[in-house]
């Protein structure tokens, strides 16, 4: 995949940057990290413009994250209730998602841009809940454009070690997952806790 990535964006620079982000965002499984980090790594080597790069992936951000939510949005609800037992997702678990973007929605979209399992659900349940969309676009942009700036970062730090930095960007995304995952679980277990003592 590395290669292919590399050979891609090398022949279309930032064009191609733009196009994996914004179809990761879509639901396709394509690496959108080794993506940014590799057209980071080519501007470390003054084959594009750091700047660039960051534009690209932010656009790309913006698109793929607005595609996810007009998804959800039309038609995902009606997907998921006709489809959601396949991720054990039934109707009362589906109305306390909803419930909980309600709530808490701004802060998973924003949180679910740096892990790349949660990108497309955020996305996704926010247009199922009806997220106001000019919401939604605000902290999918500063989301998105702040984990351009991240993964370009590093890409362009490491841009002479990119094989072996793209073994660590899975394992990165993995522990980002856990620390969400984990910090959203705790936050659930202390909301019940102060409920019950409240009642």
């Amino acid at each position: 995949m590395l290669d292919f990535l590399t050979h891609f964006i090398e022949r279309y620079g930032y064009f191609a940057v733009t196009l994996l982000v914004t179809l990761e965002g879509f639901g396709l499984p394509l690496p959108g990290e080794t993506a940014v980090v590799t057209a980071a790594a080519f501007a470390a080597r003054g084959s594009l413009g750091i700047v660039g790069v960051v534009l690209a992936t932010t656009l790309g951000t913006v698109l793929g994250g607005s595609g996810g939510y007009w998804v959800g949005r039309i038609g995902g609800r009606g997907l998921l209730v006709r489809q959601g037992h396949w991720i054990r997702l039934d109707a009362d678990r589906l109305a306390r998602t909803e419930k909980y973007f309600e709530r808490h929605g701004m802060k998973t979209v924003f949180l679910a841009r740096f892990v790349a399992l949660l990108r497309i659900f955020g996305s996704l349940m926010a247009g199922v809940a009806h997220m106001p969309f000019p919401t939604f676009s605000a902290v999918n942009f500063t989301g998105g454009l702040l984990w351009a700036v991240t993964f370009s970062a590093v890409g362009f730090v490491f841009g002479k070690n990119l094989s072996k930095l793209d073994d660590y960007l899975g394992e990165i995304s993995i522990v980002l997952f856990v620390l969400v995952v984990g910090s959203f679980l705790v936050y659930r277990w202390r909301e019940k806790k102060t409920g019950s003592r409240v009642e």
